[in-house]
């Protein structure tokens, strides 16, 4: 993993969440997203160029919503009852 996001020039997001994927549980499916989001546009470049605050835009909303679920998961495994 470290090898592609270094590759896909996002290397310092790596670092920033490499830590938090310990705590949060969902963090690498909203990756794996992320990661076939960014093949799909470098495959689509010559038919179809896709501004940049789009490709931010998903990845803020991507990681934002898996963010949420582990969040909401991580308190349902503190209390169980809930």
């Amino acid at each position: 993993t470290a090898n592609l996001m270094a590759i896909l020039g996002l290397r310092a997001m790596f670092f920033l969440l490499s830590g938090a994927a310990s705590k949060m549980h969902y963090l690498p499916y909203g990756l794996g997203i992320i990661l076939l989001f960014i093949g799909f546009k470098m495959l689509m470049l010559d038919v179809f160029h896709m501004p940049i605050w789009i490709s931010l835009g998903f990845i803020v909303i991507v990681l934002s919503i898996t963010a949420w679920l582990s969040i909401r998961h991580n308190k349902k495994q503190e209390n169980p009852s809930a």
